[in-house]
Protein backbone atom coordinates (compact mmCIF):
# COMPACT_ATOMS: atom_id res chain seq x y z
CA UNK A 1 0.00 0.00 0.00
CA UNK A 2 1.33 3.46 -0.88
CA UNK A 3 2.09 5.82 1.53
CA UNK A 4 1.02 9.48 0.91
CA UNK A 5 3.07 11.16 3.37
CA UNK A 6 6.01 9.77 2.11
CA UNK A 7 5.10 8.97 -1.60
CA UNK A 8 6.65 5.35 -1.92
CA UNK A 9 5.63 2.15 -0.63
CA UNK A 10 7.60 1.77 2.67
CA UNK A 11 8.71 4.43 4.89
CA UNK A 12 11.87 3.80 6.91
CA UNK A 13 11.19 3.85 10.71
CA UNK A 14 12.54 6.67 12.24
CA UNK A 15 15.51 6.46 14.46
CA UNK A 16 14.79 7.20 17.75
CA UNK A 17 16.35 10.13 19.24
CA UNK A 18 17.60 11.55 22.69
CA UNK A 19 14.58 13.10 24.99
CA UNK A 20 12.64 10.08 25.36
CA UNK A 21 9.71 11.07 22.57
CA UNK A 22 10.69 10.22 18.80
CA UNK A 23 12.30 13.66 17.53
CA UNK A 24 11.38 15.72 20.42
CA UNK A 25 14.56 16.81 21.65
CA UNK A 26 14.94 19.29 24.92
CA UNK A 27 18.42 21.23 24.62
CA UNK A 28 20.22 23.49 27.49
CA UNK A 29 20.86 27.20 26.46
CA UNK A 30 22.87 29.88 28.29
CA UNK A 31 21.28 30.96 31.23
CA UNK A 32 19.32 27.99 32.50
CA UNK A 33 17.25 28.45 29.42
CA UNK A 34 16.08 25.48 27.25
CA UNK A 35 14.48 24.90 23.60
CA UNK A 36 12.64 22.05 22.69
CA UNK A 37 13.56 20.75 19.51
CA UNK A 38 10.78 18.44 17.48
CA UNK A 39 10.52 16.51 14.03
CA UNK A 40 14.30 16.55 13.61
CA UNK A 41 14.90 13.57 11.28
CA UNK A 42 18.29 12.14 11.29
CA UNK A 43 18.63 11.16 7.68
CA UNK A 44 17.41 15.18 6.11
CA UNK A 45 19.46 17.19 4.59
CA UNK A 46 19.22 19.88 7.40
CA UNK A 47 21.91 19.87 10.81
CA UNK A 48 22.19 17.02 12.39
CA UNK A 49 21.24 16.61 15.98
CA UNK A 50 25.04 16.43 17.18
CA UNK A 51 25.56 19.39 14.78
CA UNK A 52 23.10 21.32 16.40
CA UNK A 53 24.26 20.84 19.97
CA UNK A 54 27.75 21.77 18.92
CA UNK A 55 26.22 25.14 17.47
CA UNK A 56 24.67 26.20 20.67
CA UNK A 57 27.61 25.35 23.04
CA UNK A 58 29.85 27.46 20.87
CA UNK A 59 27.36 30.15 21.18
CA UNK A 60 26.95 29.93 25.04
CA UNK A 61 30.88 29.94 25.34
CA UNK A 62 30.69 32.96 23.05
CA UNK A 63 28.20 34.64 25.49
CA UNK A 64 30.07 34.14 28.66
CA UNK A 65 33.55 34.76 27.46
CA UNK A 66 32.59 37.62 24.43
CA UNK A 67 30.02 39.70 26.07
CA UNK A 68 31.13 41.01 30.23
CA UNK A 69 28.62 42.07 32.73
CA UNK A 70 27.51 45.90 31.95
CA UNK A 71 27.54 46.26 35.71
CA UNK A 72 31.49 45.58 35.43
CA UNK A 73 31.98 47.76 32.42
CA UNK A 74 29.97 50.99 34.55
CA UNK A 75 32.26 50.32 37.53
CA UNK A 76 35.57 49.84 35.89
CA UNK A 77 34.43 53.35 33.93
CA UNK A 78 33.74 54.78 37.30
CA UNK A 79 37.52 53.39 38.50
CA UNK A 80 39.54 54.75 35.94
CA UNK A 81 37.71 58.05 36.03
CA UNK A 82 38.57 57.99 40.20
CA UNK A 83 42.25 57.06 39.18
CA UNK A 84 42.68 60.01 36.57
CA UNK A 85 41.43 62.67 39.00
CA UNK A 86 43.85 60.72 41.80
CA UNK A 87 46.34 61.56 39.83
CA UNK A 88 46.12 64.96 38.77
CA UNK A 89 45.25 66.14 42.20
CA UNK A 90 48.99 64.48 43.23
CA UNK A 91 50.68 66.33 40.08
CA UNK A 92 49.20 69.62 40.73
CA UNK A 93 49.83 69.30 44.35
CA UNK A 94 53.47 68.75 43.68
CA UNK A 95 53.63 70.65 40.62
CA UNK A 96 52.26 73.97 43.10
CA UNK A 97 54.76 73.14 45.74
CA UNK A 98 57.53 72.77 42.86
CA UNK A 99 57.01 76.05 41.16
CA UNK A 100 55.72 78.21 44.19
CA UNK A 101 52.50 78.72 42.33
CA UNK A 102 48.46 78.96 43.14
CA UNK A 103 46.49 75.94 40.98
CA UNK A 104 42.89 75.40 41.17
CA UNK A 105 41.57 72.40 39.68
CA UNK A 106 37.79 73.17 37.88
CA UNK A 107 34.91 70.81 37.29
CA UNK A 108 32.31 71.45 34.82
CA UNK A 109 29.69 69.42 36.56
CA UNK A 110 26.87 69.30 34.00
CA UNK A 111 29.61 67.95 31.19
CA UNK A 112 31.92 65.66 33.15
CA UNK A 113 34.36 67.51 32.70
CA UNK A 114 37.47 68.97 34.31
CA UNK A 115 40.82 70.75 34.01
CA UNK A 116 43.87 72.87 35.58
CA UNK A 117 44.30 76.41 36.05
CA UNK A 118 47.27 78.67 37.46
CA UNK A 119 47.08 82.20 39.33
CA UNK A 120 48.47 84.27 37.17
CA UNK A 121 48.96 88.49 37.89
CA UNK A 122 47.88 91.12 35.62
CA UNK A 123 48.89 94.15 37.77
CA UNK A 124 50.04 95.04 40.87
CA UNK A 125 46.79 94.52 42.28
CA UNK A 126 45.25 92.01 40.27
CA UNK A 127 44.91 88.11 39.49
CA UNK A 128 43.12 85.87 37.41
CA UNK A 129 43.15 82.39 36.85
CA UNK A 130 44.18 81.01 33.34
CA UNK A 131 44.18 77.44 31.75
CA UNK A 132 47.47 75.76 32.72
CA UNK A 133 49.67 74.19 29.46
CA UNK A 134 50.72 70.61 30.92
CA UNK A 135 50.27 67.36 29.35
CA UNK A 136 49.27 66.24 32.75
CA UNK A 137 46.75 68.78 33.68
CA UNK A 138 44.47 69.02 30.36
CA UNK A 139 41.61 69.54 30.09
CA UNK A 140 39.62 66.18 30.07
CA UNK A 141 36.46 63.79 30.69
CA UNK A 142 35.13 60.95 33.15
CA UNK A 143 35.44 57.62 31.19
CA UNK A 144 32.21 56.09 29.93
CA UNK A 145 29.13 56.82 31.49
CA UNK A 146 30.26 58.10 34.17
CA UNK A 147 28.84 61.46 35.63
CA UNK A 148 29.84 63.79 38.48
CA UNK A 149 26.67 64.19 41.13
CA UNK A 150 28.17 67.16 42.55
CA UNK A 151 31.94 68.55 44.00
CA UNK A 152 31.94 70.20 47.47
CA UNK A 153 35.39 72.38 48.48
CA UNK A 154 36.22 74.81 50.87
CA UNK A 155 34.11 77.89 51.30
CA UNK A 156 32.86 78.19 47.64
CA UNK A 157 30.16 75.94 47.60
CA UNK A 158 28.42 77.57 44.05
CA UNK A 159 31.81 77.21 42.30
CA UNK A 160 33.20 73.80 41.95
CA UNK A 161 37.06 73.76 42.61
CA UNK A 162 39.86 72.69 44.30
CA UNK A 163 43.08 74.81 45.29
CA UNK A 164 46.32 73.86 45.66
CA UNK A 165 49.34 76.29 47.02
CA UNK A 166 52.30 76.57 47.23
CA UNK A 167 53.44 75.05 50.54
CA UNK A 168 51.49 72.22 49.88
CA UNK A 169 48.17 72.66 50.75
CA UNK A 170 45.59 71.19 49.23
CA UNK A 171 41.69 72.04 49.53
CA UNK A 172 39.64 69.59 51.05
CA UNK A 173 37.01 67.97 49.04
CA UNK A 174 34.42 65.68 48.50
CA UNK A 175 33.45 64.28 44.74
CA UNK A 176 30.33 62.50 44.16
CA UNK A 177 30.59 59.96 41.26
CA UNK A 178 28.01 57.77 39.79
CA UNK A 179 28.38 55.35 36.89
CA UNK A 180 26.20 53.65 34.50
CA UNK A 181 23.84 51.33 36.45
CA UNK A 182 23.06 54.60 38.61
CA UNK A 183 25.35 53.51 41.53
CA UNK A 184 27.57 56.53 43.76
CA UNK A 185 30.35 56.21 44.90
CA UNK A 186 32.18 59.51 46.66
CA UNK A 187 36.19 60.29 46.46
CA UNK A 188 37.72 61.80 49.49
CA UNK A 189 40.48 64.27 49.22
CA UNK A 190 42.69 64.91 52.23
CA UNK A 191 44.38 68.16 52.71
CA UNK A 192 47.31 67.72 54.16
CA UNK A 193 48.26 65.09 52.18
CA UNK A 194 46.48 65.32 48.93
CA UNK A 195 45.44 61.60 49.29
CA UNK A 196 42.14 60.19 47.82
CA UNK A 197 39.96 57.93 49.25
CA UNK A 198 37.04 56.17 47.01
CA UNK A 199 33.97 55.49 48.85
CA UNK A 200 30.71 53.12 47.64
CA UNK A 201 28.01 55.14 48.96
CA UNK A 202 27.32 58.97 48.77
CA UNK A 203 28.86 60.09 51.72
CA UNK A 204 28.80 63.50 53.16
CA UNK A 205 31.83 65.85 54.31
CA UNK A 206 34.20 63.58 57.17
Amino acid sequence: MRNAECGIRRCPSPRPLPGGERGHVSLPLPFGERIEVRGINPHSGGFTLIELVIVIAVFGVMLTLVIPKLGDIGEADLKRSARHLTGMIRFLRDDAQAKKAVYRLRFDIQNGRYWAEVMTRTSERTVEFKRLRSVLANETGLSGRTTFRGVKAGSHPDDAFILFTPDGWVERAVIHLRDSDEKDFTLLVHPLTGDTELLEGYVEER
